[in-house]
């Protein structure tokens, strides 16, 4: 699995965690819904910028991002 398509699953846990659809999550980054799914799936290079809006937003640190797609957990 790519480090993008980790990345993409970290995120799709930690949205359906916090209870958030792929519309609201993109809303509160402003992104679109197609470029989060992107991003989710591991088919987009997001910036540092990008993540770190789709962090703030989910309520965890950028770290816990790569953290967690390294070692497959979920919060």
């Amino acid at each position: 699995m790519s480090v993008y398509a980790e990345i993409g699953e970290s995120i799709v846990n930690l949205r359906k965690r916090k209870g958030f659809t792929q519309e609201k999550l993109a809303l509160e980054c402003e992104i679109s819904t197609s470029y989060l799914r992107r991003i989710e799936h591991g088919a987009a290079n997001p910036t540092i910028k990008e993540l770190k809006r789709i962090t703030d937003a989910l309520e965890v640190e950028l770290e816990d991002l790569f953290t967690l797609a390294e070692i497959g957990a979920v919060l």
